[in-house]
């Protein structure tokens, strides 16, 4: 079940914002998109998950012309536990159009009753209408990360990053890069870059996905952890920085940029961060905002003059129920330099706490 829908911007700030809904998925179709990625000719492709498969990836084409029909095409559907099963973050194209993401369970049974999760490729077909060939690139085991909630990010060598919201050295979650074969033929391999244990001030429980800076430094946060005062100990999350060493072979170098105290800054980060051209990080929480009736927070977060002081929090927006609450999926730059995001509660049109809404904040 589900849409995906199209909204076409004013000509004008402040005009009304035109919805297309580009295809609505069958009323006996029980799987659900989860995310959505565009290719350099305008076609769409997406996951889902759902409780009659282990996940799907599809393709949505646009109409040769004029208003027709988009055409839908399911490219891969997971057959088997060692594929994985559960895509619930971001796809990624590489340079050569092939698509990559990681799913939350499957794999090695072994690792946990639903197995721990994997790393995938979906390579395009070398003829047109040929099929696209799936392959696993990396099975979790459980040390190593268990439940990558979070898609994956390539960096500049083809390396995959991502995050794990279970296991690792203590079980609060990893940060993990995936990396290519030397030779062709062997598989890819894995090295966990940092384990979160939750200690003071420390976050725990990854699942929002990573976002690198100019410099090769990894961004990203966690659900729970940082001051442990907060949530009856289990905290409200923080964001982090993964800085790379200096010296081959050395630990990355975490670094906690803000804790969430559950009042009016926030709890329980997740979706999407952006930068903006002066380095400045934006970033929402699906909960808190101080009081009754809100839920999320909009925020900015602003480096330091000098190196090593703390940033600096400030609040753009307190989400409200019959606005818009619940942002979980993040927020993106668009028109006017506005920042854009979807919540998953509020508006109107469903009973008792709405069926969601698009918002844009202005600065």
């Amino acid at each position: 079940m589900g849409t995906v829908f199209k909204l076409t911007a004013p000509r004008t700030r402040g005009g009304t914002w035109r919805k297309t809904v580009l295809y609505d998925f069958p009323p006996n179709h029980q799987e659900y998109p989860t995310s959505l990625v565009i290719d350099k000719d305008g076609i769409l492709y997406g996951a889902g998950a759902g409780p009659t498969t282990r996940g799907f990836v599809f393709r949505l084409a646009p109409p040769a012309s004029g208003d027709g029909a988009w055409t839908y095409d399911t490219l891969y559907t997971f057959k088997s536990a060692s594929d994985g099963s559960g895509i619930q973050g971001n796809l990624v194209f590489d340079a050569a159009g092939d698509l990559y993401g990681a799913t939350q369970l499957g794999g090695d049974l072994g690792c946990a009753q639903d197995g721990c999760g994997t790393v995938f490729e979906l390579k395009r077909p070398i003829k047109n209408a040929g099929q696209w060939r799936f392959s696993v690139l990396y099975t979790f085991t459980g040390t190593d990360g268990d439940q990558p909630f979070a898609g994956v990010v390539f960096d500049q060598k083809g390396n995959l990053y991502g995050i794990t919201n279970y296991g690792g050295v203590f079980g609060y979650g990893t940060a993990y890069r995936v990396s290519p074969p030397a030779k062709k033929g062997r598989p890819w391999t894995e090295a966990v870059l940092y384990s979160f244990d939750r200690g003071t001030n420390m976050g725990s429980s990854p699942e929002g996905p990573l976002l690198f800076d100019g410099s090769g430094n990894l961004y990203g946060t966690t659900g729970f952890g940082g001051d442990l005062n907060c949530q009856a100990g289990f905290g409200c999350g923080v964001v982090f920085e993964l800085s790379p060493p200096v010296t081959k072979g050395d630990p990355w170098t975490y670094t906690n940029l803000y804790s969430f105290q559950s009042g009016s800054d926030g709890n329980y980060p997740s979706g999407a961060m952006v930068f903006d051209s002066t380095g400045h990080l934006y970033v929402i929480t699906q909960e808190g905002g101080g009081g009754r009736g809100y839920s999320g927070v909009a925020f900015q977060l602003s480096p330091p003059a000098q190196k090593g002081d703390p940033w600096t929090e400030t609040v753009l927006h307190r989400f409200i129920a019959p606005e818009g609450a619940g942002p979980a999926e993040g927020i993106t730059w668009g028109k006017w330099n506005d920042l854009y995001g979807v919540t998953y509660l509020g508006g109107t049109g469903c009973p008792t706490q709405g069926c969601g809404t698009v918002f844009e904040l202005q600065p």
